[in-house]
Parts: structure tokens; sequence; C-alpha cells
């Protein structure tokens, strides 16, 4: 057995899936796993957090919940909170676990960094030199989430070794780098699949069976459900979000707009209360306790609430939320991958999205792409996709119109994305690591 160093988000959904899907699988394939857990609290964190208010016995039962849920999974005494001692990223936790200080006696003979260009960067230039000098394997699986890559961003692969999420970004770095690539798609969990009375869901411990059971226990029954399941940050593009949705809303007075994200992100990009305002028959509701911010509601659009950056969903609420979207709508302006686009697939709901970075191979048949309009350069010197508005309304308008085509590409997404395995992915990295001469020594 050979000692692996995993450093990754751990929440439950977007990186953090990534890091607990690898993590697990290559327990399984026999590397002693130690883990880096960005937004992971730590057993007594999470315990904390799952007594929440109530009586003594609804306490008590969560924490019971919580507990077996962590006795279950073969990560929870592997993973040192990123924040155990200050830091939040774990930046001063890399050269002591390099070094072998960190969990004493246990030093990684490889390393996986799931980490953007950005994160890499912070981390390498915090290391103290370890990563460089430390003569180990250390793979950076990194999302690229647009085109022309800045020169600078070379020297973050000088010393660690790019696995690109898609086809589109091993292109564009390949193009940066000047040398091949290797390549590890995402998965899909196998939580993600339509509802059926053999295969039923819950959601607060209420039974669906079928898209329209989902909609009925989440409040939705009768009506025509557009979701998008994403962070609410500038490359989401939200502002087009509700510019393309404003006249189709207007044409189907029973058709409702559901935001699962965090209203308010901790990135200092504003609110998606003022963005609700703006829309017609919006009225505000009160302020906001954890922000200040004024809280703004509307009968055509829902913010969910169910999303915090350690736990939000389970992944069966989660697929209920999925079953229950009659159609996915995301303007993105670019996607590393776009995993919550494929979860949504796997559940039979098709997708109206931005044809530009990973999004279009993820997509494929599964939904109608949408050409861009124009290219805009972002602050990280990329280049991001604004979609074509009027033609995205377009294409929304006729899929909430037509159940049978929504149908049709559904089908054709849940095959699609069955391409798209966790068990490959770690396969591939296992193949990397075990292939390197400092691993095989």
């Amino acid at each position: 057995m050979s000692n692996l160093l995993v450093i990754s988000d751990l929440a439950n959904t977007g990186f953090g899936r990534v890091g607990r899907e690898l993590a697990t699988r290559l327990l399984g394939l026999g590397w002693d796993v130690r883990i880096i857990g960005i937004n992971w609290r730590g057993v007594d964190g999470e315990l904390r957090a799952a007594m929440g208010a109530g009586s003594i016995g609804e306490q008590s039962d969560r924490v019971e919940k919580r507990l077996a849920e962590m006795r279950e999974d073969p990560l929870t005494d592997r993973i040192m909170p990123a924040s155990a001692y200050g830091d939040g990223m774990g930046h001063n936790l890399t050269a002591p676990a390099f070094r072998g200080t960190l969990w004493p006696g246990w030093k990684p003979d490889a390393c996986i960094i799931v980490a953007d260009p950005r994160a890499m960067w912070l981390r390498l230039v915090s290391d103290e030199g370890v990563i460089g000098s430390a003569g180990i394997p250390v793979l950076n699986y990194v999302p690229i989430e647009g085109a022309g890559l800045p020169q600078s961003w070379r020297r973050i692969w000088q010393n660690t070794t790019p696995v690109a999420m898609s086809r589109f970004g091993q292109a564009q770095l390949q193009q940066l780098l000047g040398r091949p690539v290797d390549l590890a798609f995402h998965g899909v969990s196998d939580t993600f699949r339509p509802l059926s009375p053999g295969e039923p869901g819950t959601f607060n411990d209420k039974v669906a069976t079928s898209r329209d059971g989902a909609k009925e226990i989440l409040g939705l029954a009768g009506r025509k459900v557009i979701l998008r399941a994403d962070r609410f940050i500038l490359r989401k593009n939200y502002p087009a979000w509700f510019r393309v949705l404003r006249p189709v809303l207007a044409a189907h007075p029973d058709a409702i707009a559901i935001a699962h994200t965090v209203p308010v992100d901790d990135t200092g990009q504003g609110n998606i209360w003022e963005l609700i305002s703006r829309e017609p028959g919006s009225f505000e509701t009160g302020i906001s306790p954890r922000s200040g911010d004024a809280i703004w509601e509307n009968p055509q659009y829902r913010v969910t609430g169910w999303h915090d950056s350690f736990r939000g969903l389970s992944d069966d609420e989660l697929r209920v939320l999925y079953c229950a979207a009659d159609l996915i709508v995301s303007p993105t302006m670019a996607e590393g991958f776009g995993l919550t686009l494929a979860e949504a697939m796997a559940c039979g709901t098709p997708v109206v999205a931005t044809d530009y970075s990973a999004v279009s191979e993820v997509v494929g048949p599964g939904g109608i792409l949408i050409p861009p309009a124009a290219m805009f350069t972002n602050p990280y010197a990329h280049e991001w996709a604004l979609v074509d508005e009027p033609a995205m309304s377009a294409a929304v308008e006729r899929l909430i119109s037509k159940p049978a085509l929504r149908a049709s590409l559904g089908a054709d997404g849940r095959r699609h994305v069955a391409q798209f395995s966790w068990a490959t992915a770690a396969e591939t990295f296992d193949h990397l690591l075990r292939g390197s001469a400092a691993v095989a020594a």
C-alpha cells in the first residue's frame, strides 16, 4: 500500500463531491488515504452543527443520525480539517503533511490536489517549497473555465502535473503548456436517477415516486419548474438567467423558477434578492439576519434556502429536487465540468445551457445548447462567453411548451451521462500515480 495525500474541498456538492468520491474510491483501490479537508468541520463541529435548536429529543436524534453517517463514512477518521490550525484553506498544513508531521509517522508517497488555478497558485506560494522539492508525484485535478489561459499560469504546473476534467480543459492546457495533458472526466454519483415506484426518493421524510410526486412534496404541485443549482457568483451569470426567463414566465403564469443557491455568496458579489426585486410582482419580506440585506420574494421565483457551504441537501433530497424540475436553465459563462448539469441529466431532466467550455461535451444530446453572442475577458485574464439571451429564451419557451420533447431529451441525456463514472476517474488517477517511478520505487 502507498500513502496518498488528497487536498480538496469536502462539502457535499461541487468540488466537495469530487474530493470525496476520488478519496473513497482510491482508498478502495488500496491507497492509504489522508485528506486535508476544506469545508469540513471535524467530528466535533459536525455534531455541534447537527444539534441545532429544538427539544433535547430532537437534538439527540439529529446527533445520532449524523454520528451514524460519519461511522459509515470510511473517510471520517482520515480527514484533517483545513481550519484545524487557523487557515481555512489548509495552506499552513501543506508543509507538515509533506514532511510527515501532520499525521505522525505517516508521510505521502503521492498527492492529488483538487483546486482551480488560482487556488493552486496560492497553495504553491505558501507551501514553503515542499511541493516542488518532495520528489513525489503531485497531480492537480484542475477545472479550466475558459479559453486563452494567461501565460503566468505555466508556472503552476512546473512542479505539479495537471489533470484535466474535460476535453475542453485538456485542449486549453495543452495549448498553454505545449505538452500532452491527461484527462479524467468527473463521474455521476449512483444516487442520481429518475424516481419510480421501485426506486422512490425522500425529502423531509416524505416519499416521491415520480416527477409529479416530487413537485407535490416540495410544494410545487401543478407548476412547470425551471431549476438551476449552482453558486451565486459572477461566472454563473445569474443576471442573464433572470433576463432569459422573464418573457417565459410572463407567458406561463403556472411556471416557477427555482434557484438552489446561497442568496449571498462569500465572494462579495451582491445578492440574489436584489435581482428578484427587479422582477414584476416582487415584494420585500424582511431583512436577512445573517447578511443585513433586504429579502425580496416573487410568486414565480424561489430561492430554496436549502444550501450551505458544508452540508446542504442530502444526495437523496437533491435527487428529488432535480427530478421535480421540468428543465435546467444555465446561462453560465464557463464551466470546468458542470457537475450539477450532469447530475440533473442522470435524473432525466433536460438542460438549456451555454454552448461553451466543458458544458458542450457534458450536456451533449441531453438538452439545447445556445451559442455565445460575445466573449468576455474576465478578471483572471481568460475568456468567458456571454450567451445569446433571446435564443436561450426561445429554447426555454420551446421546451416548457413541449413535454414530449422534454421527455425525449431527458432520455438522451441519461444515456449520454452514463459514460461519466467515478470508478473510471479513480482508476485513471490510480494508473497515473502507480505509473510514476516515485511511487513504484
